[in-house]
């Protein structure tokens, strides 16, 4: 209730009987449909997978002609498993990008743990939250990958998400965390005359521990490239790096974001 707009979520399961895959598609008028792809706990099954990834296109066919393009957030099986539909002709994408990144996670352990911390605020600062109408552009502008997303899709997500800021002496913003629609956090940014400060740290514990008292669950998503991140997050005790159990004689798996532009507006999915 109150949450981000319900009609630009859709949960699907695959198989009807016996579901082995959770597929998340988020689509509406401003922006790509996005679909996300839970990994199995079992373990995949890429006959499976094949299936589910063509039916999931049929029922998202007519946002992708609508805005040319698809994006895929899973794990690197998933995305070797819709390259080989795409080579074989079966799907009509062209891969536009595409990246890796390490998951984290935090147990029950973790979460007591810092449910327990007491926050200092180092002088000078101000935890707040973000004033959403003032703000949204600043923080969108700030973001990496701005010029691919419309600033209205930032304004949805800070006015609906989980999101925390802090602000300097002028009141002014210092360093923002947000969440994504699939329910993790993302983009945390801190201006760079702050950086060192500890507040980012900080300021991810406060989102951290918002998502505790939900009864939500905690993960975040690094870039393999981002090294100071990536490497600080894995000596963190209080985070935990996801490594899913090999299977079908698979590498370790990391998670993937992947942009596919539709090539073929004439397309009819062969289920």
């Amino acid at each position: 209730a109150g949450g981000f707009p319900k009609e630009t979520m859709s949960l699907y399961a695959f198989p009807a009987e016996k579901p082995l895959y959770i597929f998340m598609l988020d689509q509406n008028h401003l922006y790509r449909p996005h679909l996300f792809v839970r990994t199995p706990i079992e373990g995949h099954n890429c006959e499976i997978l094949a299936a589910g990834l063509k039916e999931m296109i049929t029922v998202a066919l007519l946002s992708i002609q609508q805005h040319g393009l698809l994006l895929l957030d899973a794990d690197t099986v998933v995305r070797a498993t819709f390259f080989k539909l795409q080579e074989t002709g079966e799907i009509p994408f062209k891969t536009k990008y595409t990246g890796e990144f390490y998951a984290f996670y935090m147990d029950g352990r973790q979460k007591r743990i810092l449910t327990e911390t007491e926050n200092r605020v180092p002088e000078g600062f101000k935890i707040d939250q973000i004033d959403v109408e003032k703000e949204y552009s600043i923080i969108h502008n700030a973001w990496a990958h701005a010029k691919n997303v419309p600033q209205e899709i930032t304004r949805i997500k800070l006015a609906n998400l989980p999101s925390v800021c802090i602000l300097d002496s002028d009141g002014n913003l210092a360093s923002w965390e947000k969440s994504t629609t699939f329910g993790h956090l993302t983009h945390l940014f801190t201006i760079e005359r702050y950086r060192g400060a500890g507040i980012g740290y900080l300021e991810k514990n406060l989102l951290i521990q918002m998502y505790i008292k939900n009864g939500l669950h905690v993960y975040a998503f690094v870039y393999v490239k981002n090294e100071k991140v990536a490497s600080g997050m894995m000596k963190d005790p209080l985070c935990t790096l996801w490594k899913p159990t090999k299977n079908e004689g698979d590498e370790d798996i990391l998670l993937s974001m992947a942009t596919f532009d539709y090539t073929r507006p004439e397309f009819i999915a062969r289920l």
